[in-house]
């Protein structure tokens, strides 16, 4: 994970200083979750072995770098956004699925806690060390270093407890209903995640910088996460904890848009980030507890359809409306206020106030 978040963190910058818009940024992600969105629904035939997997999802990491290391053609673009699609589905659902497999089913919401910590903790750091590197020694440095960090883990991937799962969930698919709740999380989250990194590139022009601005944004998301899930486990009620901060999340989108200048965006990227990594933990204990008779392989793989879902309308309602816009501005605001409806659609789904599975 470490490797990756070095390796991967400045790609989109990468591929910007190539001479990309913001059109083919978001093409870019829009390919990676469409080809992670397939891959989960096609090409999960057959039980498979987790570290095979996971050593698998490292090895489509490194191919996701290799092919914009130098960068003549669009056509690389959509080779690593391929590899980048299926890392998704090789490497995050096993991970996923192992570490709350072999983690407390009593302590879900400080589990959660625990797992949306790590990620800004190797962030801080990492991130702003690899566009340092990108601006000393150039970007191909940087590249050739994160392979070579990607190589570490997959030896080690041996060592860890594995177990066999089956990714096939069309039986699920055909009998549960759908996840609204989850594909807007989706949505939400691909705004955190995406957009504020490409919209970054608006105000912040230089690798260090770049790397430093998405530090700066982990260390905003490790505060409260921890906290977060212990007093949810505590209360036994993560009713009002979901509901909450869900809204807070997806209300703190808004003013992003309306920044005027780097301070502005950083101190609106900052609330949001905070205000995301406030509520994530409660959005995948709420899928732990809504698909619980499933199992946890399943669940991570049904919660990875959802989110990946919710990820590629939310990247085609911000490609369409700029492209009959032609204003980032508007797209950002438009996918912020259907994000507003998340808790909404929650409560009229029923989450924590009826039994969900059926």
């Amino acid at each position: 994970m470490a490797a990756m978040y070095f390796s991967n963190a400045l790609i989109i910058f990468w591929i910007s200083q190539n001479g990309f818009d913001f059109s083919s940024l978001i093409i870019y992600y829009l390919l990676t979750f469409l080809v992670a969105l397939v891959g989960i629904l096609y090409l999960s035939k057959k039980v498979r072995d987790s570290n095979k997997s996971i050593f698998l999802g490292i090895l489509f990491n490194i191919l996701t770098i290799l092919p914009i290391i130098k960068i003549f053609s669009p056509v690389q673009l959509l080779i690593s956004a391929i590899f980048s699609g299926l890392n998704v589905v090789y490497f995050w659902i096993p991970c996923n699925a192992m570490y709350f497999k072999f983690s407390s089913e009593n302590n879900r919401g400080f589990n959660s806690g625990i797992y949306y910590l790590i990620t800004p903790i190797v962030g801080i750091t990492l991130q702003p060390i690899a566009g340092l590197i990108a601006e000393k020694f150039g970007f191909q440095m940087m590249f050739f270093l994160g392979i070579i960090l990607n190589i570490i883990p997959m030896i080690l991937i041996w060592y860890l407890p594995k177990f066999e799962w089956n990714l096939d969930i069309k039986k699920e698919l055909r009998t549960l209903k759908f996840n609204w709740s989850t594909f807007f999380q989706g949505m939400s989250s691909r705004v955190n995640y995406s957009l504020i990194t490409v919209f970054t590139l608006f105000f912040i022009k230089t690798p260090f910088k770049f790397g430093s601005f998405l530090g700066y944004l982990a260390l905003v998301a490790a505060l409260a996460s921890v906290i977060n899930g212990y007093i949810s486990d505590k209360v036994k009620n993560r009713k009002y904890f979901f509901y909450f901060f869900s809204s807070l999340a997806v209300v703190s989108f808004i003013p992003l848009a309306f920044a005027p200048n780097p301070y502005c965006w950083g101190l609106f990227a900052g609330i949001s980030g905070l205000c995301m990594y406030l509520t994530n933990p409660f959005w995948l204990a709420f899928n732990l507890d809504y698909y619980k008779e499933i199992g946890v392989e399943k669940t991570m793989v049904l919660r990875e359809v959802f989110l990946n879902a919710g990820y590629v309308f939310n990247l085609l309602v911000v490609f369409f409306v700029f492209y009959f816009t032609k204003s980032t501005k508007i797209s950002l605001i438009v996918i912020s206020l259907l994000c507003c409806l998340m808790p909404v659609v929650s409560y009229f789904q029923g989450i924590y106030r009826e039994k969900n599975v059926t």
